[in-house]
């Protein structure tokens, strides 16, 4: 009777904190229903290499990094969460900063493109959620994106650049979110959605 006693006791708290736990994976199972159409499957045109990015704006431009768009030349293709295929072409690039800006081109005129609002990264700390999407090893087929969950684990973070001088990291998030090879140039979303 003691030991059914004890039981009951621990399990209470559980149950009173399960709704909170419930509550808190709907939120974010809304949040990556809401961003998954503005994660963008990059390739090269016929499918090779490629990677990630992020629709920043309805008519089409969408971040990512230099290192994906170099090898895809200046017409890569992107794919959306809804499976269609769209041409792009690079608009602009930092190859230092490793960042790059393409334009998704619309299939009919006027087309407007779901959007991620830009965050503000100054105020990221230490210990906030972080959702990554993207494309790891270009398994995007459909062009859904992979969802990998985690925390924020430094901020104001720098890495030299190494060998050749390029591909320098300054002022950047690290986080324990799950991250491979073909996520690059992909958004880290806070639980806003931003």
């Amino acid at each position: 009777i003691a030991l059914l006693f004890v039981a009951a006791l621990t399990a209470a708290p559980a149950r009173a904190q399960a709704p909170m736990v419930l509550k808190q994976e709907a939120d974010r199972v809304d949040v990556v229903a809401r961003v998954k159409p503005t994660v963008v499957a990059i390739f090269a045109p016929g499918g090779q290499n490629g990677g990630t990015g992020v629709l920043i704006s309805d008519d089409g431009y969408a971040l990512t990094n230099f290192h994906v768009v170099a090898p895809t030349g200046p017409t890569p293709q992107c794919g959306l969460a809804d499976g269609i295929l769209y041409d792009a072409v690079l608009v602009g690039w930092d190859k230092v900063g490793d960042v790059a800006l393409i334009k998704l081109l619309p299939k009919t005129p006027g087309q407007k493109f779901p959007y991620a609002p830009l965050g503000d990264s100054d105020l990221v700390r230490e210990g906030d959620w972080s959702i990554a999407m993207g494309n790891p090893f270009l398994l995007a087929t459909d062009f859904t994106p992979t969802v990998t969950f985690g925390l924020v684990s430094g901020v104001h973070r720098y890495q030299p650049p190494a060998g050749s001088g390029l591909l320098e990291y300054t002022d950047c998030i690290q986080i324990d979110t799950s991250i491979n090879p073909g996520n690059s140039g992909g958004p880290l979303f806070n639980l806003k959605g931003e």
